[in-house]
């Protein structure tokens, strides 16, 4: 029995053999036997139940975030926003408060936020970068018609499958435009591949095909920048304006003639605190190499790019140019007053390229263009690399084109005009949307890209004659980060930095300390456009002519004018309203949270819903809409340095951000309340997207708050 005992007494607890053999009878088992194992069993058991309460909970936090549209993290971070931004534009603070705020002006008080800190880390990573297709040829920067092998042998065969050029044979096919939406396709015959292929110099825009032994193993388009003679127009120029002239200027003088080149390089959907954010290379470059003044009181004065590039280009909002040409009724453009047809008027050669075509801001929901808006027009070449060579789609966006990633088709484009804008008098916008439109952090991915763009503006000399205006339309419209107040802050901030030629310091002092001192003023795209017009004539930015017309501003009798020249003192009792801006886009409020109880919050949000169900009342296949949650309200009201020289009642304004049922649709907009009445300022923003839920709805006007019986 002793030896039983030794081999019983050197096994494992937990040996599954042992205890299968042992455990239904117990007189083999002593009392430790028994009470060890025991033991183990329950603690065995407490685990098992601990496991099985850990992974319900896993999955109710999963489903509540999915289902519910609801996180812990967010409302975090927006308890966190109320104290971080909203308690330091407090009066009982006392003393200096300028370093709170990007605008102090008794019109206007615009929050101060940091380009980084630890709430906006919780939003930041850096995206992979990627690669697009190799390409077998690429077009000459220089050369009109001349392409490149853009390929070494080893890559021959690794991505086209065969050793020999010869054995590659190819044709092409030139693309011109008949109108926005239809190109015209002239064949042309074939030639055989070489290490530098010449077609002819006049070619703009062409697709090509290329086989192995008639097998397709490449399929791309191309474009050049060929000498074109500018429009006819009927001159409106007064005779101290000088023709149109090369400027053949080296690098460092200054103009003879006194006349710049004007261009718009817009980046969509980026705020100027981003573009700090995620483009800091290009941003130092600017700081350090480029004169330039940033804009921080720029604010934006519509929803999306068209509300917001209409008064850049027009002077108008996009109410007043429906009713001055009737695009719509005319389905086109074509005779709006842009103002590239002003600067055509004085000689210039124009150009409009965007790197979207389904997606452009006068073809989206759109009617477009007839005749070709300006000289320069890359709109065709866009349709054909979408229809037929776009892929890697990301939400809205391909990020390739053929060989190209989708930017980079702007960048190549903009890098071949550079001889040309060197020569002549240009009035051009690049504007891009493709990295920018949709993703928070993916700018990082066209930094490099931009900075590479900088450098050859600046080493060809570009910037010594040309005025770049380096904005944005609005800031990022959805996702998390836009769910935080500096989020919903920044989208009504874009970014609005203004580069000029180093002399015009020299000659045109005023105007420049002018330009620096409205950084810190409220600012628009009606403003720009004003800038834009004296630009026209760098006669306007003399001193004698701007101080003359800023007494004018100063005149209590003349209603100020809703756009203003940059170059002009902008006046600091200016308000949103002076400016144009709806008190639901304007930045300038006073805000402060509300609780979501407060009967005001709770008397606007039914106001809300009930607004959207009376848009969807004639639409029989949407369902009724109803209040769910409200997330958040905010009350904006004028600041007290204001206010207090008002003797009557004033209104305020609140910033609902809600959720409807069915479907689940987060919405915010803004409503002004008095004691009697409640109407809606500016429109309703949709922050989530509907997907397919308004499948059986196509207007865009009410899709995003249909949703669609099943």
């Amino acid at each position: 029995m002793r030896s039983y005992y030794t081999s019983k007494d050197m096994r494992k607890y937990g040996d599954l053999s042992y205890e299968s053999k042992y455990l239904l009878d117990p007189k083999f088992m002593t009392k430790q036997d028994l009470q060890q194992y025991y033991c183990y069993y329950n603690m065995s058991k407490s685990r098992s139940q601990f496991k099985k309460v850990v992974v319900v909970i896993f999955f109710l936090c999963i489903f509540s975030y999915l289902c519910m549209d609801y996180n812990l993290r967010t409302k975090l971070l927006r308890f966190r926003d109320g104290f971080d931004f909203m308690a330091r534009i407090e009066d009982r603070y006392g003393g200096n408060l300028s370093r709170a705020y990007f605008i102090d002006t008794p019109g206007c008080r615009m929050p101060h936020f940091e380009v980084v800190d630890d709430t906006i880390a919780q939003f930041m990573f850096k995206p992979r970068p990627y690669e697009c297709n190799k390409a077998l040829l690429r077009a000459s920067d220089t050369e009109p018609g001349v392409l490149h092998l853009n390929v070494d042998q080893t890559e021959l065969y690794a991505f086209f499958s065969t050793r020999e050029i010869s054995k590659i044979s190819c044709n092409y096919t030139i693309v011109t435009r008949v109108k926005d939406f239809k190109n015209n396709h002239t064949l042309v015959k074939n030639f055989q591949l070489a290490k530098v292929v010449r077609l002819p110099p006049d070619t703009e825009f062409l697709c090509l095909r290329c086989f192995n032994q008639h097998k397709p193993i490449y399929k791309d388009c191309h474009f050049f920048a060929v000498e074109k003679e500018p429009k006819k127009v009927i001159p409106r120029v007064s005779k101290s304006v000088p023709e149109r002239e090369n400027l053949n200027q080296s690098k460092g003088e200054t103009p003879a003639h006194e006349r710049v080149s004007v261009m718009i390089l817009g980046l969509d959907s980026l705020s100027h605190l981003n573009f700090w954010r995620q483009m800091r290379r290009s941003a130092k470059f600017i700081r350090k190499n480029i004169s330039h003044v940033e804009m921080w009181g720029y604010n934006k004065v519509g929803d999306n790019t068209y509300p917001n590039i209409v008064p850049l280009l027009t002077g108008l909002d996009d109410q007043e140019l429906n009713l001055s040409c009737s695009p719509k009724i005319a389905r086109a453009f074509d005779g709006c007053s842009f103002i590239w047809k002003r600067y055509q008027q004085h000689g210039y050669r124009t150009l409009f390229a965007e790197d979207v075509a389904k997606l452009s801001a006068f073809n989206y929901n759109l009617c477009g263009f007839k005749k070709q808006p300006t000289d320069y027009y890359l709109r065709p070449i866009l349709m054909e690399l979408e229809d037929t060579l776009a892929y890697k789609k990301e939400l809205n966006m391909y990020l390739c084109l053929g060989t190209r990633r989708t930017p980079d088709v702007l960048l190549e484009y903009m890098r071949k005009m550079v001889p040309l804008m060197n020569r002549n008098l240009f009035f051009s916008i690049f504007w891009t949307v493709s990295m920018t439109h949709d993703f928070f952090n993916f700018p990082t991915l066209l930094d490099e890209a931009l900075l590479d763009q900088l450098v050859q503006f600046q080493e060809s000399g570009l910037l010594n004659r040309t005025v770049v205006m380096l904005l944005s339309d609005h800031g990022l419209r959805w996702g998390s980060f836009r769910r935080t107040y500096q989020g919903m802050m920044e989208e009504r901030q874009p970014l609005m930095m203004f580069l000029y030629p180093p002399w015009m310091k020299k000659l045109y002092p005023e105007a420049i300390s002018n330009l620096k001192a409205n950084a810190r003023r409220l600012s628009t795209p009606f403003d720009v456009h004003a800038t834009m017009l004296d630009l026209l004539d760098l006669k306007n930015l003399e001193a004698n002519q701007l101080q003359r017309r800023a007494i004018e501003l100063e005149d209590p009798d003349i209603q100020l004018p809703r756009g203003i020249s940059l170059f002009l003192p902008l006046p600091i009792e200016r308000t949103c309203e002076q400016a144009g801006i709806a008190a639901h886009w304007c930045t300038c409020h006073h805000r402060q949270e509300l609780q979501t109880t407060d009967p005001r919050v709770q008397r606007a949000a039914r106001y809300l819903v009930r607004l959207i169900n009376n848009r969807l009342k004639a639409k029989s296949q949407c369902r009724t809409l109803y209040l769910n949650a409200i997330l958040q309200a905010l009350i904006a009201a004028p600041h007290s340095k204001i206010v207090k020289n008002i003797s009557t009642d004033y209104a305020v304004d609140i910033t609902l951000r809600l959720q409807t049922k069915p479907g689940l649709g987060v919405f915010e907009s803004t409503v002004r309340m008095t004691g009697y009445s409640t109407v809606l300022t500016g429109t309703i923003s949709r922050l989530n997207l509907y997907g397919s839920q308004s499948y059986c709805l196509n207007d865009p006007a009410l899709k995003m708050f249909c949703y669609c019986h099943r």
